[in-house]
C-alpha cells in the first residue's frame, strides 16, 4: 500500500510538525509531496520519501489581482497532484491543509481517484469566499480530520459531513516534557510561537506592562522567529516596545528556541492569538507542568480551564494582565495549577495516543491479505560496481516488502563495501564476486546461473521497491495460462515522475513519429503509442529499459538473457529485439512499480553520461537485429529527436548543452565502423 500526503506549504510550523509525526503511522510506503525547505528536510529525517513540488507564495491580500494569482497557483498545485496520482497510483491520498484540499477537490470526485481520500484541516477559515470553497471541497473527501472542535464547527456548522468528520487533537511526547515543577516565587512568563500578526505578540507585552505594578518580579521571554518580511517588521516593533520605560529590562525577544528548554525556564505560558485553531504549544506547556493563560476562544478554550490556568476575553490586554497576576501572584499557585496541567496532559494528550486516534480516523483502504513469505518463488538479480549505498537501500526495501524473495548480488570488482553489505543482509543474499568489471550483461548472465526460483527480476542496484507489487508481476509471468513474456514495471524517478522506461520498436511508425512530434504535444490517447510508459493498463511495447525486467527464469536463460558483446549500454534494447524475433513479447505492466534513483556507477566512472558509447551501442543493437539500413534510419530518428529538443530549449532559453552532446554522439556513431558480424 502506498500513501501520498500532499502539502502546499514547505515551512515547518505546528501543522507541518504533525504531518511529520503522523505520516509514519500510515501502512506501507509513505510519500510526502511538498516544496523543498524545512518540512521536506524534517520529513526525510523521519524516514519519509519526499517528492519536491515547486514553491509557491501563500499570500492572499484580497484584491481582484491577488485572487486571480491565488487561483492560478492553486490550479498549478492541482496539476501537480493529478500528475502524482497518475504516476504514483497511491492507495491513499491525504490533502494536508486547505490549499491542498482545494487543489484536490476535482481529484477527490473524479477519474483516477485513489481508494481513499482524506482532508487534514488544520486552520480556521479565513473569509466567506474561501469558506464556501473549502466547505464544498470537503464534501468530496471520504474523511475530514480537524485539530479541534472549534475548527470542526467553523468548517461544518450544520454537521453535514456526519461521521466523516473527526476531531483528533494533537499530542506531545510526555516523557520529553517531564520537568521539575515551577520554582517558588518565579514570575517568568513565556510567549512562544511564530512571529506573525495573528498570534498577537504585541498584546503579550501590554499584558506584562499592565501586570508589572502588582507583580514586580514579572518577566517575559518572547520565543519565536518571523516567517516572512511582515514578521521581521513585527519583530522590530516588539523590540522597540520592549525598550520603553514601562517594560525596560522585563522583556527578552529571544528568537526561535526549543520548546522544552523555553518552558523549563518559565513559570507560566501566555497565549494571545484571538483565533487559534488549536494551540500545540498550550499542550506542550501543560505537559511541562506549566499553567496557561490564554484567550477564551478557538482551540485553547477547549484545553484550558481554571484547574490548569486562566482564560481571558480575546484581545483584552488588561484582562490578560489580571489573569497573570491571579496565576503568579499567589504563593504556590502556579505550581499547583502546573501539576494539574501535567496530569491532564498525561490523561488526554500523549503523542502515541493522538497518533493512534489519527490513524484510526484516517482508516484508509484495507491492505489485501499477504502471505507471510510474500515474494517466495522470485529471485532478484542485481549487478554492483561501487554501489554500496544503493545496494543497501535495495536490500532494505526487499526485506520490507518481499521477505520471501531471494537476492543474487553479482559484484563486478567493487572497491567499496558492496560485497560486505550484501553478505551482511540477514545471510539471505547469494553473493558472486567476479573480481573485475566484466560488463553489465555478462554479470547478469552469471547471476542468472545461480537462480533456482521459477521467476527472476533483473534490477539495477539503484532501484528500490515501493511495495510488494513485483510479486504481482512474478505471478503474471509464472502463470501457466499466459505465454512467455518479458514484463516491465512502472518505473518512478525520485521526483515522482515516471521514467520513460518502455519504448516502441526502433524505426516503427510510432518511434519515427515521436522523433518529429513531442508526445506531450498530442492528446493522451494519440500519444500512448509514442510514450507507452504513460499507460495505466498493461500494454505491449517494443523493448524495456533494463533497470527492472521480470520474466520466467527459463525464458531469460534461453535468451541469454544478454549478449555479452555489449559491455555496457543497449544490451536491454538488444534483448527486447531478440526476444521479439523469437516470439517473446515485451509488456509494460504498470500494476508493478519500483523507484529508480539513477545513481549510475557508469556515470561516476566516465565523469558524466557516456553519450558516444550509448549512441554506438544503440546503432550496433539495431544493426545486428534489423540490419544496417534500419540502424541508419534509427540514427536519423535519433538526430531528429535531439535536434528538435535542442531547438525547443534554445527557443525557451533553457540550457541545451546535453542535447548538443547527444546530437554529436549520434553523428559520430553514423560515421563509425560497421557493426561486428
Amino acid at each position: 500500500m502506498l500513501s501520498l500526503v500532499v502539502s502546499y506549504s514547505g515551512v515547518y510550523g505546528g501543522a507541518e510538525r504533525l504531518l511529520v509525526e503522523y505520516a509514519p503511522a500510515l501502512d506501507g510506503e509513505r510519500v510526502v509531496a511538498c516544496p523543498n525547505g524545512p518540512l521536506a528536510a524534517h520529513a526525510r529525517d523521519a524516514g519519509l520519501r519526499v517528492v519536491a513540488l515547486p514553491e509557491r507564495s501563500a499570500e492572499l491580500r484580497g484584491s481582484p489581482r491577488d485572487h486571480v494569482a491565488a487561483t492560478l497557483r492553486l490550479a498549478g498545485h492541482a496539476a501537480e497532484i493529478r500528475r502524482l496520482l497518475r504516476d504514483l497510483q497511491p492507495d491513499l491520498l491525504v490533502a494536508w491543509g486547505m490549499r491542498s484540499a482545494l487543489s484536490c477537490a476535482a481529484v477527490a470526485r473524479g477519474r483516477g481517484r485513489p481508494r481513499a481520500v482524506v482532508f487534514q484541516h488544520n486552520d480556521l477559515l479565513p473569509g466567506p469566499a474561501v469558506a464556501r470553497a473549502v466547505r464544498a471541497a470537503a464534501g468530496g473527501f471520504d474523511c475530514v480530520i480537524t485539530l479541534s472542535e472549534a475548527i470542526a464547527r467553523d468548517l461544518d456548522p450544520q454537521r453535514a459531513l456526519g461521521t466523516r468528520l473527526h476531531v483528533c487533537r494533537p499530542g506531545v511526547d510526555l516523557a520529553r516534557f517531564f520537568m521539575p515543577p515551577v520554582p517558588a516565587g518565579s514570575a517568568d512568563v513565556l510567549l512562544m510561537g511564530a512571529i506573525v500578526d495573528w498570534k498577537r505578540p504585541e498584546l503579550a507585552l501590554e499584558a506584562v506592562a499592565g501586570a508589572a505594578a502588582r507583580l514586580p518580579a514579572i518577566r517575559l521571554r518572547v520565543a519565536g522567529a518571523p516567517l516572512d518580511a511582515a514578521g521581521e517588521r513585527l519583530m522590530h516593533r516588539l523590540r522597540a516596545r520592549a525598550a520603553q520605560p514601562d517594560l525596560a529590562g522585563r522583556v527578552e525577544v529571544a528568537g526561535a528556541l526549543d520548546a522544552r528548554d523555553a518552558l523549563a525556564g518559565s513559570a507560566c505560558l501566555l497565549h494571545c492569538a484571538d483565533r487559534e485553531p488549536f494551540g500545540l504549544v498550550v499542550v506542550e506547556a501543560m505537559a511541562a507542568g506549566r499553567p496557561v493563560v490564554a484567550p477564551d476562544g478557538g482551540g485553547p478554550a477547549e484545553l484550558v480551564d481554571d484547574t490548569v490556568g486562566r482564560l481571558y476575553p480575546p484581545g483584552e490586554a488588561s484582562a490578560a494582565a489580571d489573569r497573570l497576576v491571579e496565576v503568579l501572584g499567589r504563593p504556590g499557585g502556579a505550581a499547583a495549577l502546573g501539576a494539574q496541567a501535567r496530569r491532564r496532559a498525561e490523561a488526554r494528550h500523549g503523542a502515541d495516543q493522538a497518533r493512534d486516534l489519527w490513524r484510526t480516523a484516517v482508516g484508509g483502504p484495507a491492505a489485501p491479505p499477504r502471505p507471510p513469505q510474500r515474494g517466495s518463488g522470485l529471485a532478484l538479480v542485481t549487478v554492483t560496481h561501487d554501489s554500496e549505498a544503493e545496494l543497501r537501500a535495495l536490500l532494505d526495501s526487499v526485506g520490507r516488502h518481499l521477505p520471501g524473495a531471494r537476492v543474487v548480488v553479482v559484484d563486478s570488482g567493487s572497491a567499496d563495501r558492496s560485497v560486505p553489505v550484501a553478505r551482511g543482509w540477514n545471510g539471505r543474499a547469494t553473493v558472486i564476486e567476479l573480481g573485475a568489471n566484466v560488463g553489465f550483461g555478462a554479470a547478469n548472465n552469471r547471476g542468472l546461473e545461480a537462480v533456482q526460483e521459477p521467476v527472476t527480476a533483473l534490477v539495477n542496484p539503484d532501484v528500490e521497491l515501493l511495495d510488494d507489487s513485483l510479486a504481482l508481476l512474478a505471478a503474471e509471468a509464472s502463470s501457466a495460462e499466459r505465454p512467455e513474456r518479458l514484463l516491465a514495471p512502472l518505473v518512478l524517478l525520485p521526483d515522482g515522475r515516471r521514467q520513460d522506461s518502455v519504448h516502441p520498436l526502433p524505426t516503427s511508425a510510432a518511434d519515427l513519429t515521436r522523433a518529429l512530434v513531442p508526445p506531450g504535444a498530442l492528446p493522451s490517447a494519440v500519444a500512448l503509442p509514442l510514450a507507452p510508459w504513460r499507460a495505466s493498463q498493461p500494454r505491449r511495447v517494443g523493448w524495456a529499459v533494463g533497470c527492472s525486467i521480470v520474466a520466467r527464469t527459463d525464458t531469460l536463460r534461453r535468451l541469454g538473457p544478454f549478449d555479452e558483446r555489449f559491455f555496457m549500454y543497449a544490451e536491454d534494447l538488444d534483448l527486447g529485439l531478440r526476444a521479439g524475433a523469437s516470439g517473446i513479447e515485451t509488456w509494460f505492466w504498470p500494476a508493478g512499480r519500483v523507484l529508480h534513483h539513477r545513481a549510475h556507477s557508469s556515470e561516476r566512472a566516465f565523469g558524466g553520461e557516456a553519450f558516444d558509447m550509448l549512441a554506438r551501442m544503440r546503432h550496433q543493437a539495431v544493426a545486428r537485429n534489423r540490419g544496417e539500413r534500419a540502424a541508419r534510419v534509427d540514427d536519423a530518428a535519433q538526430l531528429a529527436t535531439f535536434a528538435g529538443r535542442m531547438a525547443l530549449k534554445r527557443l525557451l532559453r533553457r540550457p541545451w548543452d546535453r542535447e548538443a552532446r547527444q546530437l554529436r554522439a549520434v553523428r559520430n556513431a553514423r560515421r563509425g565502423p560497421p557493426p561486428e558480424s
